[in-house]
Formats: structure tokens, C-alpha cells, sequence
């Protein structure tokens, strides 16, 4: 009979880094600032209320 042993994890953490690096794809994320966080959402803010007063009949363009 065959008797496995179990994965060492020093290699297997040695392998997956290895691939990581060789992999162009996998890059990492980029940090975004808070300002375009909140400049985005505030954007996001001012267009749902825009659309919600036109179908209300506040705005007509």
C-alpha cells in the first residue's frame, strides 16, 4: 500500500508565490483615495435625485 504524506506548507507557500509572480495578469489593487470615493457616490447621489425629481414633474427638459 501507498501511504501518502501530508503537503509541507512551506512548499506549497514557496509554489503559489512562484506562480504568482510569473502571472502577469494577477496584479495587485490599486489604493483610491477617500475623496473619489465620496466624489463618486455624491455623483451617484445627485443623478438618482435629478431623475427621481424629473418623473416627478419637478424638472421638464
Amino acid at each position: 500500500m501507498k501511504e501518502e504524506l501530508p503537503k509541507n506548507q512551506d512548499v506549497v507557500f514557496e509554489q503559489q508565490t512562484g506562480k504568482l509572480m510569473r502571472e502577469q495578469k494577477n496584479t495587485r489593487r490599486s489604493y483610491v483615495s477617500r475623496g473619489w470615493v465620496i466624489g463618486w457616490y455624491l455623483l451617484a447621489l445627485i443623478a438618482i435625485s435629478l431623475w427621481m425629481f424629473r418623473l416627478l414633474g419637478y424638472i421638464s427638459l
